[in-house]
């Protein structure tokens, strides 16, 4: 079995691994949130502008502000698809974030139930030892009484 010192140590360094994943996993978190929160403020902009285009379109528009709608509207269009596609990884690797947390988190649960079973055997042996050194003891005086009877 292994020693008190030894599972302190593993409970400590499996305690810093799950406390290191879980910060990592709320920076993930966070990272993904903001992604995703560029995702929609461009999607919203796209819209916005492509509504306003057309409602001043409606009063006749030159072939250049149409040729620069286009462009612009392009360009934002690859922008939401580079956004989309960062959306992604960041799901994916807060997913990994998560299932890394999880890992960590069922180990430390391990560990320290191995802990806890340690510390039951050694407050069993103590007691066991209490017990037999309080059962010489009474050995020893009913002994001696017994003398002291005769």
């Amino acid at each position: 079995m292994a020693t008190p010192h030894s599972l302190k140590l593993l409970l400590d360094h499996a305690r810093k691994q799950t406390d290191d994943a879980a910060i990592n996993l709320g920076k993930l978190n966070l990272k993904q949130q903001e992604a995703e929160k560029t995702l929609q403020l461009l999607v919203e902009y796209r819209e916005n502008y492509q509504s306003q285009f057309m409602e001043s379109a409606g009063s006749g528009i030159s072939p250049v502000e149409w040729r620069n709608f286009k462009a612009f509207i392009c360009k934002l269009d690859t922008a939401i698809q580079s956004q989309q596609r960062l959306v992604t990884m960041t799901q994916q690797h807060t997913e990994a974030g998560s299932t890394q947390y999880h890992a960590h988190r069922q180990k430390l649960k391990s560990y320290d139930t191995l802990s806890q079973r340690a510390e039951l055997h050694h407050q069993a042996r103590l007691q066991k030892q209490e017990q037999r050194q309080l059962d010489e003891h009474t050995a020893h005086n009913f002994s001696k009484q017994q003398k002291n009877a005769d």
